[in-house]
């Protein structure tokens, strides 16, 4: 039988040897509190480092013509054994790093391909540190209330929409639902001139694809609208517009 200072020595390299891969496996303990960064396509990130979870994890993405977006949604991001975490955007963006020490995060920011034209998969990589998350300022939101004119407004009572040498579609007596969201809903009367002659069908509109346009502005850039009622001959009830 072995003696106590064997059996000693035997347990204590057992638990060394288990040990070593389980601390290895615990990865790097990163600093509590709020981290920021800005990703290679200039777009702010933070988020918040909270007893083994990542919170709120805030980010900018762009999408080429579709214009740049900013993910605020509220999440609880677990931190796994490696020091990664990563969180999904209900509108299928996503955000993930690993701490690779204790003040110091790197990570990706992925824009997934969209059906309108010119809105690719795009990425963008950042390194995160400790810092003081900047308060968050919510962008005014405009709608384009002339599209000859290139005249905005917010929560516009009227919209122009050209038809060429055909004549004008005008949206009047708009009254909105989710004006500033990611789209907005509104109904009223819409106006067709068209030679000569004028057409008065019940309208609605849908506005989307926000679009950046100036420092803390955003921009709907895509107008869909359906129109009930008489319209001039050939003319559809539906149409789709993008304007900026």
């Amino acid at each position: 039988m072995a003696s106590a200072p064997v059996r000693a020595a035997t347990l204590c390299a057992l638990v060394l040897a288990c040990g070593a891969p389980f601390a290895e496996a615990e990865g790097v303990a990163p600093v509590e509190g709020d981290w920021v960064a800005t990703t290679s396509a200039g777009l702010p990130v933070s988020f918040v480092v909270r007893e083994g979870n990542v919170l709120n994890a805030h980010f900018g993405f762009k999408w080429g013509f579709c214009g740049s977006y900013e993910s605020h949604l509220p999440n609880t991001d677990p931190i796994d054994a490696d020091g990664h975490w990563s969180f999904l955007d209900t509108r299928g963006q996503t955000i993930e790093a690993t701490f690779v020490a204790p003040d110091r995060a790197e990570g990706t920011v992925v824009a997934a391909e969209r059906e309108l034209p010119g809105c690719p998969r795009t990425e963008a990589g950042f390194v995160a540190a400790p810092g003081e998350i900047p308060p968050f300022v919510k962008p005014q939101v405009f709608a384009v209330q002339n599209e000859k004119t290139g005249h905005l407004a917010q929560r516009p009572h009227e919209i122009v929409l050209g038809l060429g040498r055909r004549g004008s579609l005008s949206f009047l007596g708009l009254r909105w639902r989710s004006f500033g969201d990611r789209k907005a809903y509104a109904i009223g009367r819409a106006r067709i001139r068209e030679g000569g002659k004028e057409w008065r069908p019940h309208g609605s509109l849908r506005l989307s694809s926000l679009i950046e346009d100036g420092a803390d502005k955003r921009l709907y850039s895509v107008v869909r609208y359906v129109l009930r009622g008489p319209v001039p001959p050939g003319f559809a009830h539906r149409g789709f517009r993008e304007v900026r």
